[in-house]
C-alpha cells in the first residue's frame, strides 16, 4: 500500500510538472497555450474552407441534376439527326450506285459497238 501512496504520489507530482513545463514559454517566446490557440483556429479556418467546400459540391450537383435532363434531351435529339442524316445519306450513296451502275452499262455498250 506504502507503494502505491508514492506511486500516486510521484505520478502527481509528474503531472504538475508537466503541466508547468507544457505552459512555460519555449526559447521564442511562446507558450504552449499559444501554440494550441493557433492551430485551434487553423483548424476553423480549415473546418470552415471544408464546409464552404462542401457546399460548392453541393450547389453543382444540383446544378448538374436540374441541368441533366436538358442534356439527355439534347443527346438524344442529335441521335435522331444522325439517324435521319444517315438514313438519307443512304438513300442518296443507293441512287448514285444506281447512276454509276448505269453509266458503266452503257459505256460498256458503248466500247462493245465502237468495237465491233
Amino acid at each position: 500500500m506504502r507503494n502505491f501512496k508514492n506511486f500516486g504520489l510521484g505520478f502527481l507530482l509528474g503531472a504538475a510538472a508537466g503541466a508547468v513545463f507544457a505552459f512555460l514559454p519555449d526559447e521564442n517566446g511562446k507558450s504552449t497555450r499559444e501554440y494550441l490557440k493557433e492551430d485551434a483556429e487553423d483548424f476553423k479556418e480549415s473546418h470552415k474552407e471544408l464546409q464552404d467546400g462542401l457546399s460548392r459540391a453541393q450547389e453543382a450537383g444540383s446544378r448538374l441534376a436540374s441541368e441533366l435532363p436538358a442534356a439527355e434531351q439534347m443527346v438524344s435529339d442529335l441521335n435522331t439527326d444522325v439517324e435521319r442524316f444517315k438514313q438519307e445519306a443512304d438513300k442518296e450513296i443507293t441512287r448514285l450506285q444506281a447512276k454509276i451502275d448505269r453509266l458503266s452499262s452503257e459505256l460498256n455498250q458503248d466500247l462493245n459497238e465502237s468495237e465491233n
